[in-house]
């Protein structure tokens, strides 16, 4: 449980998300609302059937999506002083025993009094092991909904830049994914990170609330 928030750093996903826009024909070029931002794309087949491709590095979102980094830091804060009480609580515990020792070394603890030691040193074992559980996953699953939120949020933004830019299809790519090789000439990564930002506030209005709609099972804090 401890480690739980090594592997859940916010990522996206890791499968191919992929948007398609139905073969949109809006003009981006003239007329541009102010969230909107220029892109140059290229066509996989000639300019009657051909379908706009393009893709964003997965990574530049963390990196440079300004709402996403500020969930990030949120999250590390809470999993730092989650990790500092359950520090601070097994060291007491530590110290208890270690002055328990000293006193059964120095005769000082009869055989009624080492029972009773006994029940309070289980005691507050299963007081740590509550903590560090229920607090856990508690934490655990507060990730996960940010997490599922924002990938939601940031999957309506790649729709909406999309249209605004006749992009038929738009997918993430990431090293290790699904996604061998593809060439630069198809990436959005400036433009569509400036286009997150630009929109951040519209976008993340009604986050908690989306937040809160996240239905997290059993399954993926793996009970």
């Amino acid at each position: 449980m401890r480690k739980f928030f090594l592997y859940t750093t916010l990522f996206i996903g890791a499968a191919l998300t992929i948007t398609s826009c139905n073969g949109n024909t809006d003009d981006s070029s003239t007329d541009q609302p102010e969230d909107s931002v220029s892109v140059s794309k290229r066509k996989v087949g000639d300019d009657t059937t051909g379908v706009a491709i393009a893709y964003y590095v997965q990574d530049s979102i963390a990196s440079n999506f300004n709402f996403y980094r500020r969930v990030d830091s949120m999250l590390k804060s809470k999993e730092m002083a989650f990790q500092k009480e359950l520090e601070s609580r097994i060291r007491s515990y530590q110290a208890y025993e270690q002055d328990i020792q000293r006193r059964m070394n120095a005769g000082e603890i009869t055989g009624y009094q080492l029972d009773e030691i006994q029940k309070t040193a289980a005691q507050k074992q299963q007081s740590i092991s509550r903590f560090e559980q229920q607090r856990g996953s508690a934490l655990q699953k507060e990730t996960i909904e940010n997490q599922t939120a924002l990938m939601n949020k940031i999957s309506e933004a790649g729709k909406e830049f999309s249209k605004k830019n006749n992009i038929d299809i738009l997918f993430f790519y990431q090293k290790g994914g699904q996604i061998t090789y593809i060439a630069n000439a198809f990436d959005v990564t400036e433009e569509f990170v400036a286009y997150l930002n630009k929109r951040e506030d519209e976008l993340m209005a009604d986050f908690d609330e989306e937040v809160d709609n996240v239905n997290v099972s059993n399954d993926s804090l793996g009970k």
